[in-house]
């Protein structure tokens, strides 16, 4: 079973990196965001004792792929670190090392095909998103005891642009798929 894992981890890093070892052309776009508004597995909820939130980050490369097609990749990390006051459970840390693919959809045309069109210059989009979780446990109990799992990412998000200079766009993207339910951020024109 975890064979299968490792395999369709390898195919995946492979096929993301061959999309952008590929000749640089017009249109490819790199989008740095933090994720905010944890869920699921990125968001532990421990009961007894503090919490810390370490900030996440989701880097994104797309080009155009098809007819209103971007087809891309991302890498991301998000975390948290519990301090128990039941002294039975010490101290845990997950961290979340994140890869995969992402293929988005530009919605202005379609919308504008039905006569709804984005004011203010917005382009709006949306994303599915696909990968892998390399989950990273750390346990200190007075002996540190560490784990590591791989689990599936899957994601579908709304988002949307705005141009701010030539080449850099503010970005916003609601849905489920980079670690926080709201992700802001850049994105570089290349």
């Amino acid at each position: 079973m975890h064979m299968k894992k490792y395999f369709t981890l390898i195919i995946l890093s492979f096929l993301s990196i061959s999309l952008f070892s590929q000749n640089v052309e017009d249109g490819l776009r790199i989008q740095v965001g933090l994720p905010f508004a944890k869920y699921g597995k990125f968001d532990k909820n421990f009961k007894n004792g503090s919490e810390t939130q370490y900030p996440s980050l989701l880097i994104q490369a797309d080009k155009p792929w098809r007819d209103g097609f971007r087809l891309g990749a991302y890498i991301g990390f998000a975390g948290q670190k519990n301090k128990s006051s039941l002294s039975e459970y010490g101290n845990v840390t997950y961290n979340y090392y994140r890869l995969g693919g992402v293929v988005s959809y530009d919605l202005n045309d379609l919308l504008e095909a039905i006569n709804i069109s984005p004011e203010f210059g917005v382009d709006l989009y949306a994303s599915l998103k696909t990968g892998f979780s390399l989950e990273h446990i750390k346990v200190d109990q007075g002996i540190t005891n560490k784990d590591n799992n791989i689990l599936f990412d899957f994601g579908i998000l709304i988002g949307g642009r705005y141009n701010i200079s030539d080449n850099i766009d503010v970005f916003t993207e609601l849905g489920y798929g980079n670690a926080g339910f709201v992700t802001f951020g850049l994105a570089f024109k290349m």
